[in-house]
């Protein structure tokens, strides 16, 4: 008999774990804003040619400052291709970040115009916005789910 306490007990915890993270799941804006500019700044990197790797050493050091800054908050860094439903959300938004960064290659290297690099740059950071509060959005409710 104590097993099956110790299985229910061990549920329960399991099940207040994921409540506790479904409260505390909901990111500030500031966080939003973060990982946008971080997309953001990818696509636009090209403008930065021939120095573009160069360029993407800010982005690198953004990335560990937004891991640091969630572990912190959450105690753990949840990553955004991770099973379930908000995988489907990165499968959505990843050939979106793709074409974009696709066509600021393209305006750099082919026709020599910085400018489109720039606007797509801006482009994705607002779409980046919108896609990191779905995925939160899908993310907390996967979580209320399996309450």
């Amino acid at each position: 008999m104590s097993t099956v306490a110790e299985a229910q007990e061990a549920l329960a915890q399991i099940h207040a774990s994921r409540a506790q993270l479904a409260r505390i799941a909901h990111c500030p804006p500031a966080r939003h804003f973060a990982f946008a500019a971080l997309e953001a700044g990818f696509v636009a990197s090209p403008a930065a040619a021939p120095y573009q790797l160069l360029a993407m050493a800010p982005l690198v050091i953004g990335l560990v400052l937004v891991l640091r800054w969630d572990r912190r908050r959450l105690g753990m860094f949840i990553n955004g291709y991770r099973r379930g439903r908000t995988r489907r959300v990165i499968a959505a938004f990843l050939p979106m970040i793709l074409a974009l960064y696709g066509a600021s290659v393209y305006f750099v290297f082919a026709r020599q115009e910085i400018w489109p690099s720039l606007l797509l740059g801006a482009a994705t950071f607002g779409l980046a916005t919108y896609m990191s509060h779905v995925w939160q959005r899908v993310f907390v409710r996967e979580l209320e789910a399996s309450l």
